[in-house]
């Protein structure tokens, strides 16, 4: 009666259960690593961007928003021109990452009475005030009113600190200014409408708006209305015509980079690519006859001089063959082979021992020889053991 044998239980190790899981953890960590950037992304954007009303950060505006309310100013904001040509009240335009054409210019000053634009860009001054220019950085921290604008002389000062911007104009007033002219506020007006420009948003933002009298000259310039619209424009803001495409962000020299990577590529893949030809159809299975292997074989072997080794190649078949006439197993030693083909044939040792083991052909006659007389042993071996065998004609 025969017992089944026992399959023993064999526990994973640490290792193998990491291997096999190496996909799944992999997986799990960019997840992981994709909901932390995420998370870091959305709390970024909830603090809001630079001169955001409702960010707290330092470089947001929120500081100015809350004092405007308490002054019991309705702040609106908005981010499209048509949205905001559509709310009455006193306009702020915040033009450091705007990109308003002639166009929605025109749309956002139509029936306004008061216009202030914070860091206004070559097309804002040429749209509300054309006679301001760009007047460089100044070169002091703190500014003087030096002007007969009311709010400015309320103020009394400016902290230039962290701003990198200034205006000039050859027929409006400048306030604030440094040595060569240059100031921080240009009051004038346009089709009936009061014009006030304001250099650098960098003085009115949380971090820098307590400093000096940067507080009162936005309260002043944005609080004497009781409506307030702060136009903030949405990068997807597509109510304004002409508006940047993609190409004209891009540096100039990126479109002949990328072209030349292209080509490099191309370059490369017919440097390296081989051209294959159709493919050969063969019927299945093939048959290789054994004298082509032992021809392509020998062939090999006379290419590298390897007699030795093609002798061996000889001695191991000839031993296998040898072995049942002799009356052992295929799995015979060389040595029990000698010895039985010693008592088999009657021929002395040294002579079975150098067919079969210790003789080393210098040449290719020497091989010749060397393989006949492996024949040789071998037909005499098999005529001794097999009755009516035919016997060899010559000893060795």
């Amino acid at each position: 009666m025969s017992t089944a044998a026992r399959q023993e239980a064999v526990t994973p190790t640490a290792g193998r259960l990491l291997r096999r899981g190496r996909f799944w953890i992999l997986a799990a960590v960019v997840i992981v690593v994709l909901a932390l950037g995420s998370a870091i992304l959305n709390a970024r954007t909830d603090l809001g961007g630079t001169f955001d009303p409702a960010n707290p950060g330092p470089e947001g505006a929120r500081a100015l928003r809350s004092v405007l309310e308490q002054q019991g100013v309705r702040v609106t904001e908005t981010t499209t021109v048509d949205s905001t040509a559509a709310t009455p009240g006193t306009l702020l335009v915040d033009d450091a990452e705007a990109t308003i054409t002639a166009d929605g210019w025109a749309k956002l000053l139509a029936g306004r009475s008061r216009v202030v634009v914070l860091s206004p860009g070559r097309a804002a001054l040429d749209a509300v005030l054309p006679i301001a220019t760009a007047g460089g950085t100044p070169g002091a921290t703190t500014a003087s009113a030096a002007c007969d604008v009311p709010l400015a002389r309320r103020a009394g000062t400016m902290s230039l600190t962290g701003v990198k911007l200034s205006l000039r104009a050859t027929s409006a007033t400048v306030c604030f200014p440094n040595a060569s002219g240059a100031g921080q506020l240009v009051s004038g007006s346009r089709d009936g409408a009061r014009v006030l420009l304001l250099a650098d948003r960098t003085a009115f933002t949380n971090e820098h708006i307590t400093s000096a009298g940067n507080a009162a000259v936005a309260l002043g310039a944005l609080g004497s209305g009781a409506d307030l619209v702060w136009f903030r424009q949405s990068p997807l803001d597509t109510s304004a015509a002409g508006r940047r495409s993609l190409q004209d962000l891009t540096p100039p020299w990126v479109t002949p980079l990328v072209a030349l990577l292209l080509l490099s590529g191309l370059a490369a893949a017919f440097w390296k690519g081989r051209r294959l030809g159709p493919l050969v159809v063969e019927a299945l299975p093939v048959v290789v006859r054994s004298r082509e292997t032992v021809e392509g074989r020998a062939r090999l072997y006379n290419r590298g001089r390897s007699r030795l080794h093609a002798v061996d190649g000889l001695r191991i078949g000839a031993i296998r063959r040898m072995a049942p006439n002799l009356g052992l197993s295929r799995s015979a030693s060389v040595d029990e082979v000698v010895e039985a083909a010693v008592r088999l044939t009657g021929r002395s040792r040294e002579a079975v021992a150098g067919v079969l083991l210790t003789a080393e052909p210098t040449d290719d006659r020497a091989f010749v020889r060397l393989s006949d007389d492996l024949a040789r042993l071998e037909a005499a071996v098999r005529a001794a053991a097999v009755p009516g065998a035919a016997s060899p004609t010559t000893g060795a």
